[in-house]
C-alpha cells in the first residue's frame, strides 16, 4: 500500500511539477513565492513564474495549461494601472529540460507575443541553456535581450519597457 501511494506521488510531482508566482520582498532584490511569504508583494506590469522541476514531455501540457490561466487571470484583472506587460519564467530550478520542454518555451515565447507581452527567461541552468542555444540556432526564438541572470536584473531593464507599453 504505502508502496503504490509513493509511485503516485512521485507520478504527480513528474506530470505536474511545482510551479508558482514570485513577488519581491519590499526594499530588497529578492523574490520569492507569494503564497509562502506574506511580505512578497506583485510587481506591477510583470508575473513572475518560476518552475521547480525537469521540464520535459510528461509535464509540458500542465506547466503550459497553468501558465496560460495565470497570464488570463493577470491581464483580465482590469487596473490599467498594473496591466500586464512582461512575463518572467525563472528557470534557475530546472535541471533539465527535453525537445518537448523546449517547444513549450517557444509556443510560450508566440503564445505571449500574439498577446503584446514580452516573455523572459532568467538564469537557465547550463544544460538548459545549452539547449535553447541549440533550438536558436535554427530559429533565432530567444534573443540575448529577452535572457537574464536574476529576476531583479530582469525587471530593472525591463522596467522602462513596462512603462512605455502601457497606454
Amino acid at each position: 500500500m504505502q508502496v503504490g501511494i509513493s509511485i503516485f506521488r512521485v507520478l504527480m510531482q513528474i506530470t505536474r511539477p511545482r510551479m508558482m508566482i514570485q513577488g519581491n520582498i519590499k526594499g530588497t532584490d529578492i523574490y520569492r513565492n507569494l503564497h509562502q511569504y506574506k511580505e512578497a508583494q506583485r510587481v506591477p506590469g510583470f508575473l513572475i513564474l518560476t518552475v521547480e522541476a525537469p521540464i520535459n514531455f510528461a509535464n509540458t501540457n500542465y506547466l503550459n495549461e497553468r501558465t496560460k490561466r495565470w497570464i488570463e487571470d493577470e491581464s483580465s484583472s482590469g487596473n490599467k494601472q498594473t496591466e500586464l506587460r512582461v512575463v518572467i519564467l525563472d528557470l534557475s530550478a530546472v535541471p533539465a529540460i527535453d525537445t518537448s520542454g523546449i517547444a513549450f518555451l517557444i509556443d510560450l515565447k508566440k503564445s505571449t507575443e500574439k498577446h503584446g507581452l514580452e516573455l523572459v527567461l532568467v538564469n537557465p541552468t547550463g544544460e538548459v541553456m545549452e539547449k535553447i542555444q541549440r533550438a536558436n540556432d535554427a530559429h533565432d526564438h530567444f534573443r540575448p535581450d529577452c535572457l537574464y541572470l536574476t529576476t531583479g536584473e530582469a525587471i530593472a531593464s525591463l522596467s522602462g519597457f513596462a512603462k512605455m507599453a502601457t497606454p
